[in-house]
């Protein structure tokens, strides 16, 4: 008989985690994270599922928010550990998934006491994070992490820039005789711009623009769909769509 992922991660329970009932699809636990606010009061855990872990606290809002979109704590007061969510069938993946699980609860201390998520270990809610994960990858690439992040953060770019008109409204290629918006020259000769059609990692760029542009759409469907489901702000962190949509409203 296969093993549950319940009983794979007993078997490499890191030091810092005590299971204190573990059932079959279930199991409530202590973790006490060294250098955290919980490395002595613990936060207590609870653990569900055969192949694929959901975890949340026992009870929760006792040390995380009950919900928290910007700390990655969802609807069904569950943990957002990751963006794909890690099946357990082996020491391996057992491993890992506890590695996933302790940088997610070192992130809710830096959240706790900074008011802000560490950014290097977040992606976009909802559906976005699949956009933000694919331009992240297309950036490095090309070799302009940090102009995409820049991008992502408003700051002034071709990548957002509509003006360039890179593509037409069903996000196909076009001006192809215009000069390419990195700037990219000829290697040879008068080291003219060379157009867009020719450049080599046109291909790339304009996946990297399509990308952005659905990111930016469907993180605010995920937010207008977070203020209808009746979702209030915790007050936590400094930063929170929902902490300006309270403050407008209440004033």
């Amino acid at each position: 008989m296969a093993m549950s992922a319940l009983s794979w991660l007993a078997n490499v329970c890191p030091p810092w985690f005590d299971f204190t009932d573990l059932q079959d699809g279930w199991a409530v636990g202590t973790a006490r994270p060294p250098s955290t606010p919980w490395e002595r009061t613990g936060i207590e855990l609870h653990f569900e599922g055969s192949e694929e872990v959901r975890v949340r606290e026992v009870k929760p809002g006792t040390c995380l928010p009950a919900r928290c979109p910007e700390r990655h704590v969802q609807g069904d007061r569950t943990f957002c550990v990751g963006l794909h969510r890690r099946t357990v069938r082996s020491l391996d993946e057992a491993n890992a998934w506890w590695d996933q699980l302790w940088q997610y609860l070192i992130c809710q201390a830096i959240a706790e006491r900074m008011g802000v998520w560490p950014p290097a270990n977040a992606l976009d809610h909802g559906d976005a994070g699949h956009y933000h994960e694919r331009a992240l990858a297309i950036a490095e690439q090309l070799g302009i992490t940090e102009e995409y992040l820049a991008a992502r953060l408003d700051e002034p770019s071709w990548i957002t820039d509509p003006n360039l008109r890179l593509m037409d409204q069903q996000l196909s290629p076009i001006n192809g005789r215009s000069p390419c918006p990195r700037g990219c020259k000829k290697a040879r000769g008068k080291r003219k711009a060379i157009i867009r059609r020719k450049c080599k990692s046109r291909t790339m760029m304009l996946e990297l623009v399509r990308c952005e542009r659905k990111r930016r759409k469907a993180l605010q469907e995920y937010w207008g769909y977070i203020r209808q489901s009746g979702t209030v702000c915790c007050g936590t962190m400094k930063q929170c769509e929902l902490r300006a949509l309270t403050s407008a409203g209440s004033g």
